[in-house]
């Protein structure tokens, strides 16, 4: 069932043709909730693995991957919640929690890809993701946190009255709001929300220091030091540039979360001017929008009638490498850069599904700088999907989401 209010009530009939119904209930119906509960089973189950790919110094792949399905599992949550926000009495909470663990996933999947990430340092942060979307759950069914779960918390160092701070990150030595990869950086929080409570420089390279983390664009950051107000860590090298997110996380329960520039891809769909619904811009062979098939009418292209479909979008192009020549577009006497070998598009379904659309072109659209259009096949594994989300990821970097019709 779509997410809603339903009302709900029960009627019975006798054998003499009598009948009668009950007084109605209402029924609360989330997707968000279904996702909650999802991500809580993922991290616990992770928290508490016995793999050696957490116990020991070089995490693997299949515990990389687990570790970002946590991530997307969570993410998703949240967009479902933003879409049910008004059906919650304590959706501010609940905003706050969810984002809690949205962070701290993203900490725990940047732990979980350095090789001297320690099991301790990823499990801490995978319990306070625990705690977080069980406080979640908690307020989404019945409006109040309950003992049991406040008495978890305090184990694990998740606060309740949890303040996410909104840390400033420069060059180091200077004020200059742009940083740069392999270079380090600055990271400064106000003194009413630290980043811990303890100071600490580095011997060597460290991914933990003082019980801090630093996640910048996904990636964990090497930290030189560490005090209640500063952090100074190096910038991972390959973050392609553009705004990137900055998250500080600590075992003491501290969680900070910032942008941050840095100097090179920072892919956006663009929506439809006017439109509240995150409706993408995008268009089929025919300049139709809003609603597409997975087949076309007219086949241009032989017997392939799959449709083609244009996004437009902005920040693809910016800081990747042309690195295949030979699928270049000539067009009105020029020659344009087809960089579909670097950019990805997916598709997610409102039941979860996800399909990966083949990207035919992806590159500049007309004469307008800085607008860009990303051309994909629809698959036919879409047809009647109805609402569906599409991403893009150009150099590594992700886009926002926006949707679109599917018949």
């Amino acid at each position: 069932m779509a997410a809603g209010m339903y009302t709900a009530a029960a009627s019975a009939k006798d054998s003499k043709g009598a009948t009668a119904t009950s007084t109605s209930i209402q029924i609360k119906i989330s997707k968000a909730l279904k996702g909650v509960r999802g991500g809580k089973n993922t991290a616990n189950s992770l928290s508490t693995s016995s793999t050696s790919s957490l116990t020991g110094a070089a995490p693997d792949s299949s515990t990389s991957n687990q570790l970002q399905s946590l991530e997307s599992q969570i993410d998703q949550a949240y967009d479902d919640f933003t879409s049910e926000r008004s059906m919650f009495n304590s959706a501010s909470d609940i905003d706050r929690y969810l984002f809690a663990a949205s962070a701290l996933a993203k900490a725990s999947m940047g732990l979980g890809n350095q090789l001297q990430a320690k099991n301790t340092s990823i499990t801490d942060r995978l319990k306070k993701i625990v705690s977080y979307l069980s406080f979640c759950d908690d307020l989404m069914t019945s409006d109040q946190i309950s003992a049991a779960t406040l008495a978890d918390a305090v184990k694990v160092n998740a606060r309740a009255d949890l303040s996410i701070g909104q840390p400033q990150t420069t060059q180091f030595g200077s004020s200059n709001t742009d940083v740069l990869p392999n270079v380090m950086a600055r990271i400064t929080a106000v003194s009413a929300n630290p980043f811990s409570t303890q100071t600490a420089s580095a011997n060597g390279t460290a991914y933990e220091l003082g019980n801090v983390s630093v996640t910048i664009g996904g990636v964990e950051a090497p930290i030189i030091s560490v005090s209640p107000t500063d952090v100074v860590c190096v910038v991972p090298d390959g973050i392609p540039s553009g705004v990137t997110d900055v998250v500080v996380s600590s075992r003491e329960g501290f969680i900070h979360y910032g942008l941050a520039n840095v100097s090179g891809s920072n892919p956006t769909i663009l929506g439809v001017h006017g439109d509240t619904g995150n409706r993408a811009a995008a268009m089929d062979s025919f300049g139709f929008s809003g609603q597409f098939n997975t087949t076309s009418p007219v086949s241009w292209l032989g017997a392939d009638s799959r449709t083609r479909l244009t996004i437009v979008a902005t920040g693809v192009m910016s800081g990747l490498v042309n690195a295949n020549l030979s699928n270049d577009v000539w067009l009105n006497g020029k020659s344009l850069a087809n960089l579909a070998e670097s950019v990805t598009v997916e598709a997610r379904t409102s039941d979860g599904r996800v399909f990966n659309l083949p990207v035919e072109y992806a590159g500049v659209q007309g004469e307008q700088q800085g607008i860009e259009q990303v051309n994909v096949i629809l698959v036919p594994d879409l047809a009647g999907a109805g609402n569906v989300q599409l991403t893009v990821t150009a150099g590594g970097r992700r886009s926002n989401t926006m949707t679109i019709t599917v018949n």
